[in-house]
């Protein structure tokens, strides 16, 4: 499973999940210690593990719609 982080409050973190949008509450005790919000975690059942590539991928892609929106509006 896939999940980005939300957000990250005191000791929690809000998790969706890529692909059903579920929302799940995780203790940042039970992930990697470098996540920040907009992270993208990948569970195996038992762990949590950080995909530095998604995430690169993910904010390549978002950067790309925000300028396709801004040409669209000018």
């Amino acid at each position: 499973m896939i999940y980005i982080v939300d957000k990250i409050e005191n000791d929690i973190a809000v998790l969706e999940n890529k692909d059903t949008r579920e929302i799940i509450n995780v203790n940042i005790s039970c992930l990697p210690s470098l996540i920040k919000e907009g992270s993208i975690l990948k569970y195996d059942g038992s762990k949590y593990y950080i995909d530095n590539e998604l995430e690169i991928k993910r904010r390549q892609d978002l950067l790309e719609r925000f300028k396709r929106l801004r040409n669209k509006n000018n």
